[in-house]
Order: C-alpha cells, then structure tokens, then sequence
C-alpha cells in the first residue's frame, strides 16, 4: 500500500509530518511512502537525507490581505490539480496524510473524487482553511489539542496531539553543559533560545532586539535564530549567538533554560516534549489568528507567559523574571510537560496503517 503525505511551505507542516513518516517507516518497514510540498520549498532539504520520494507541487498559498494577489494564485490550481492527478497514477497512492496548508489541498481533493481514505491532523486550536475544506471527506481528523474550533458540523477530532520529531535518545545526547560548548556559551550563564519560525519573523526579531540590552545586562546568554535576514545594527558576541536557522534542534533546547517563541502548534508540541518553559509571542498575522488561539490554551494550562509582539517591554520583563526565578522557569516547564504526547507519531501512523489496509 502506497501513503502519500502532504506537508510542505513551512517547518510547522513539514516537520510533525516527517514525525509520522518515520514512525511509519520505523512499524512498516515493507510500506511505500511519497511526499508532495511546495516546489522550491526548504522541506526539498529537510526530507533529502529520508529516502522519500519527493514532489514540490507548483502552488502557491492564499494571502488573505492581499486579495489582488489571489487571482494569480488561483491561475496555479490547474497545474496542481493536474501534478497530483498524475502522481497518483505513477505512485499507485492508496491513501492521503495531510497536515494542512496550501500543499494538502489538491492531494486531499484527489483522494476524495478517487475514494481513497483521507486523514487530516490539525495542529492548531482552530482549525485552518484546508482542514475545513477537506474535513467533509476526510476519513479521520486528527487534533493537537482536545478541542479544536471551526471544524464542520458532525467532524470530531480524535486528540492525539503533536508527533514531534526527535527520538527519546535526543534528550541523552547532550547535557546542558555540553550542548553550551558546542554553541561556544558559558555553562554556568543561563540561556535564552530565540525562535521565530522555521523562516524566522521580522516582527519577533524587531521584539527580541529592544528587549536584548536588558536580558543580556542580567547576565543571560542568547541562541537566536533570526531567519534569513538578521536585524540590522546588532552584533554577535560572546554571549549572542545569530544563526538563520537552527539544524540541530537537540542542541539547541538542551542548551536552553527557557525559549522565546512564536505558537504555532509544531513548535509548542517540541516545547511540551522538552519540558521547556516558554514565553509565547503569538503572531497576530496568521491566518485565524490560531497563535494566540494556542498561546491562550497554554497559559490557562499554566505552561506558559505570553506577551505581544508590540510590546517589547512586556517581552523583556518576562524573561527577566524568568532569568531570576528558576522556580518560575520550573512550574512552566513541568506544565509544558503535561501537555506532551510523547506516543503521537506512533498512534497515528497506526491509524494510519489500519485505514489504508481496512482495519477498524
């Protein structure tokens, strides 16, 4: 039976897909996997060294405030649709695993006219636009948290929450002293580690830069992962490591005391895996407006401060609290890590495995 996953356009789709894909791999080493993303997407990269064949649909994501530009967008359906259509017929697909955005919607729409099965896991509170189009022919919906809003009517998610994409040996890979030394940090100084997204996020940085001289006055250390272009008139040091993008995640959080993050539902999913306290500053710009939907669940769940991206003084306050009271730091991580799903990957690829194969 041939499995044909659809994740690509950002680290937030691609790396909890690429989760279940090994755990698949791991239970069903027999099975024929493909993938289709975003031609010319970074997840080309990130599944090179997987052995999965891969396709990079020409599609384009919808932009919501700028409406003009979606007439050109739309032009691109037709190429897809026809993309897909074939690569269903050159790899025999049996079955479609969707993590939504723009890469699942044709793949989804092709499993529903062929009457393959369809799963579709949501990794956000509220639900997005290809996981309520697609939810009326899906077979099974999955969700990253207990609840998930906007779904239609008579669709319930099962929760399985967040399949994350490291294995349990990671967490022995380094200690917090080790994985400092790799980065070129002090052991003893605490660390911050920055994240804004697998592209990385001007607003956040602009943030992160106002509130930096006050968190390193404290004595802290800083990983930042700035995307691909680093805020103007800032430096690297001893104490600020700028990096694009972070390809050793294990490092990084093993490094860190707390982490400053956006709330997409991938990142909070590695939070609760690590058991790392977090401050969340929710993106008010994406669609649904599902971050700060996430960040609001966290921080009723006491895993979590949030603040605004407008105001880098709330952001430099909650650090510094964080900074100076470990005890802080450590009631949000043990909430973090109550949320977590440590088996996620491997009961969905079970579902998976027994849908594609009739089993209820």
């Amino acid at each position: 039976m041939s499995l044909l996953i659809a994740a690509g356009g950002t680290g937030g789709h691609v790396f909890p897909a690429l989760a279940v894909a090994r755990a698949y791999r791991r239970l069903y080493p027999q099975a024929r996997l493909y993938w289709v993303g975003v031609h010319g997407g970074r997840e080309a990269r990130w599944l090179s060294q997987e052995n999965i064949p891969f396709y990079g649909l020409h599609i384009r994501g919808w932009q919501p405030k700028k409406g003009w530009k979606n007439l050109f967008q739309l032009g691109w359906l037709p190429l897809a649709a026809a993309e897909v259509g074939w690569l269903f017929r050159r790899w025999r697909i049996q079955g479609v695993f969707t993590t939504g955005g723009y890469p699942g919607l044709m793949p989804g729409l092709w499993s529903a006219l062929l009457r393959k099965p369809l799963v579709i896991l949501e990794l956000n509170r509220h639900a997005g636009r290809t996981v309520r189009w697609l939810a009326p022919y899906a077979e099974l919906i999955l969700g990253a948290f207990p609840e998930i809003e906007a779904l239609p009517k008579g669709k319930t998610p099962v929760f399985v929450g967040v399949p994350v994409r490291f294995e349990v040996g990671e967490k022995q890979r380094y200690t917090p002293a080790t994985a400092r030394q790799a980065w070129g940090l002090a052991p003893e100084r605490p660390v911050v580690l920055v994240l804004g997204g697998s592209g990385g996020s001007t607003a956040l940085n602009r943030a992160v830069a106002a509130a930096l001289p006050a968190w390193l006055a404290a004595g802290a250390q800083i990983i930042w992962q700035v995307g691909a272009q680093a805020p103007a008139g800032i430096t690297p040091s001893e104490a600020l490591r700028m990096i694009p993008f972070v390809e050793d995640m294990a490092q990084a959080y093993s490094a860190a005391d707390l982490v400053v993050s956006r709330a997409g539902g991938a990142t909070l999913g590695e939070l609760a895996w690590w058991g790392k306290a977090a401050v969340l500053v929710p993106s008010p710009h994406v669609a649904e407006d599902h971050q700060r939907k996430n960040a609001a669940y966290w921080a009723q769940a006491g895993a979590a401060y949030v603040v605004a991206e407008e105001d880098p003084q709330a952001l430099a306050q909650a650090v510094l609290k964080l900074l100076h009271e470990a005890s802080a730091r450590q009631a949000l991580a043990a909430a973090a890590q109550r949320l977590t799903q440590p088996d996620s990957a491997v009961r969905i690829a079970q579902k998976l495995h027994a849908l594609l194969h009739g089993v209820s």
